[in-house]
């Protein structure tokens, strides 16, 4: 059966809250993808990877226990939603290594003493969970929210002492109260909030929400020391392996001429020049004339 067939007024903030967070996701990897031409530290790397790897486990985890447990009519249907959901947990350990990474270098921290801190802070939570409430009906998601809770504080309490300006100062302090949000979210799964109807719908959603926001926020206020050193055209040349005739077909492109300029300027044909930027086009990663040319800029401004 479909899932649109139990549509109802009541499952509204549900589709709501997932076309959200789809439109965050589609947000998200575009900025990745838009400045990854022009961060050149391995540090911004373990960003990248953190948030795909969070993306992940929302959809495999999050996302599929909510649907699955809302509307698949079946025995045993929150066990199976349960299951599928634990499955994906460690896409969410892994992207949480990838953040303790980042943090770590930016601010020339050792990482192993990072991530100890986070094992050990968000074992402790667990336990102490386990203790106060007793067995726990999903103790994997409980495991999972305890050590996201005190990985992002530490990344929190990393970016609050460290001395690296990693960040211009307008985006420092909101950097830091994202990753301690993003952290202090987790309290809610030990609270009397998840006996609320739409609990899961708003967790997801402030999920999403605020991890993107913590990688946007440093993406685009990050300090210059992070960005690519500024290149000439023949820098641009080497790094892409473009060869001397492609070269003197790029030159051409980006000098505003049509290729039939540039055909007749350098006496070959048509579809020779077609041919040659097909294949810059490849080796750049771009698709047409205008993105090559934005690279082109992009390279040498900043």
């Amino acid at each position: 059966m479909s899932l649109f067939n139990n549509f109802n007024i009541n499952s509204l903030p549900l589709w709501i809250s997932f076309m959200l967070c789809l439109s965050i996701t589609a947000g998200g990897l575009l900025v990745l993808f838009r400045f990854r031409q022009i961060r050149n530290s391995n540090s911004f790397h373990y960003l990248q990877y953190f948030l795909i790897l969070l993306y992940v486990y929302g959809y495999y985890s999050l996302w599929s226990d909510i649907l699955l447990s809302g509307f698949l009519q079946m025995d045993n249907v929150e066990s199976v939603a349960t299951l599928v959901a634990q499955m994906g947990a460690p896409f969410l350990l892994i992207s949480l290594i990838m953040v303790l990474l980042w943090v770590a270098r930016v601010q020339e921290r050792s990482w192993p003493l990072l991530l100890g801190i986070s094992i050990t802070g968000g074992a402790a939570v667990f336990a102490g969970q386990y203790l106060w409430a007793g067995p726990l009906m999903d103790g994997i998601r409980v495991f999972c929210s305890s050590l996201a809770m005190v990985s992002l504080l530490v990344v929190a309490a990393t970016l609050a002492t460290g001395k690296q300006a990693i960040v211009t100062d307008k985006g420092r302090r909101l950097l830091i109260a994202l990753a301690a949000a993003a952290g202090f979210m987790h309290l809610t799964v030990f609270s009397s909030l998840t006996d609320y109807q739409h609990f899961d719908t708003v967790f997801v959603l402030y999920f999403y929400l605020l991890n993107t926001a913590l990688v946007v926020v440093y993406t685009y206020q990050a300090t210059e020391g992070l960005m690519r050193p500024q290149l000439s055209l023949d820098d641009f040349l080497v790094k892409h392996g473009i060869s001397k005739r492609e070269a003197d077909i790029l030159r051409g492109i980006y000098a505003g001429k049509t290729n039939r300029e540039i055909a007749d300027e350098l006496f070959i044909s048509l579809q020779t020049v077609k041919d040659h930027s097909s294949r810059i086009y490849q080796k750049t990663y771009v698709k047409n004339r205008a993105q090559l040319m934005a690279l082109v800029r992009e390279s040498q401004e900043a």
